[in-house]
């Protein structure tokens, strides 16, 4: 890889010219197709601890820490590195917040705390049987077809029932939010992500001014009736938890069961191994989440700071990328091995880490769990049929054109 700057990219006059990178990293690792993951970890090889590149999509240069020590440390220190760095509310020329992701300690616990109880291990057990049902609903729809879209006919509806479930919204609505969810996260065109945005912002306002007169039982009307520092949330703050939730909770989810599906389908003997011994399946689900570690964030530095050769000023941007961390071979032993045994898997950070660790981790890994748990017992060996694949590399990495087939002869009933 080369040292000189991309042209036309403006780098900052305190960036030492041996760190950076002439590439846009998303687009380097999304044209590695199926080998999108490999080139990631070949960065470990290619690159020094921490670099920096002139472009990263739509988005201004960053820098890219690769190693696990620094993106934890940078994680944790959220003095100097804020987590207020989300382009959504400029976007459409407004001043609300994503919270508790926007809003860094010590501000950050007392919304923290609201949403981890929605969230806690009691309140997913209890969401637990219509995870199960909204999953072998779908699967019913094509399990003795023998093939199915599997994005199209499983991944992207699955966790977008159980979101409006969550949220108490009428499940009608799921192929509005589909869309919605794949234009936001998917699309590299600014005009198309403002157009979204709008819909999806009068959407959640309207629910919402609808729950301040109609409470009910379910998260918008529970954020309605909680209260920080003795006094009610604003409209702006019930928005902000609501929109965050809808981001973290469909697309992350949708794109991690993509590239763990893609994973059984090319590996037959490791569904093998599911199939015969389900109670592997959870440490399963840790290995493939960090074998394929999906978000990646941003930071923006507070105050200029020295990491490694890295001369960091206030203001600059930092990538925050999950899976450059979870590929890190000084914290995992060949970590281009996917291994269902691994005993260190737990240790991945592809929930994050530090304070703003993904508040909606338990809920993410039962529906991933309940999904490999379902297949690997109702459908039979599941392959790819050579439809051409297409990663996409951005805030959230995806997979698309994902065809299963499978001998429907061979499947078993809910």
């Amino acid at each position: 890889m080369t040292a000189v700057p991309h042209p036309g990219a403006e780098i900052p006059s305190h960036v030492s010219a041996h760190l950076v990178r002439e590439f846009d990293i998303w687009t380097e690792i999304s044209t590695a197709g199926l080998d999108a993951f490999k080139r990631a970890a070949d960065y470990h090889d290619e690159t020094p601890p921490i670099f920096y590149i002139p472009r990263l999509g739509y988005l201004p240069g960053a820098w890219v820490p690769r190693r696990a020590e620094e993106l934890r440390r940078i994680l944790q220190d959220t003095d100097t590195f804020s987590s207020g760095s989300m382009p959504f509310a400029q976007m459409l020329g407004e001043d609300w917040k994503l919270i508790p992701l926007e809003i860094d300690p010590p501000e950050h616990a007392k919304y923290r705390a609201l949403i981890n109880t929605l969230f806690s291990p009691k309140r997913i057990d209890e969401l637990e049987p219509t995870i199960r049902l909204r999953a072998n609903e779908l699967i019913d729809q094509f399990a003795t077809k023998g093939h199915c879209d599997f994005n199209g006919e499983f991944a992207d509806w699955y966790p977008t029932l159980v979101f409006l479930r969550l949220m108490g919204w009428p499940t009608e609505e799921a192929p509005t939010f589909v869309r919605w969810t794949h234009t936001l996260i998917k699309s590299m065109n600014p005009g198309e992500v403002v157009g979204a945005l709008t819909q999806i912002r009068d959407y959640l306002r309207e629910r919402i001014a609808e729950r301040r007169v109609n409470p009910g039982d379910d998260f918008t009307g529970y954020l309605l009736a909680s209260e920080v520092d003795g006094r009610p949330l604003t409209d702006d703050e019930v928005f902000g938890m609501c929109f965050l939730i809808f981001i973290g909770g469909l697309d992350t989810v949708a794109s991690s069961l993509g590239f763990h599906f893609m994973h059984l389908a090319r590996h037959p003997e490791q569904q093998a191994e599911l199939k015969a011994h389900p109670e592997r399946i959870p440490n399963a689900v840790e290995e493939l989440l960090r074998s394929y570690s999906i978000t990646n964030m941003r930071r923006v530095v507070t105050t200029d700071v020295q990491i490694g050769d890295a001369t960091m000023r206030a203001g600059d941007y930092v990538l925050i990328s999950t899976e450059l961390g979870n590929l890190d071979p000084a914290a995992f032993s060949c970590p281009a091995h996917v291994k269902f045994d691994r005993e260190d898997a737990q240790a991945h950070m592809a929930f994050s880490y530090g304070p703003h660790r993904c508040v909606g981790s338990h809920l993410a890994r039962r529906e991933l769990r309940i999904a490999l748990e379902l297949w690997t017992k109702r459908i039979p060996t599941f392959r790819m049929n050579g439809n051409p694949i297409q990663v996409r590399a951005s805030g959230v990495f995806g997979v698309s054109g994902l065809q299963m087939e499978w001998d429907p002869a061979e499947v078993r009933a809910a």
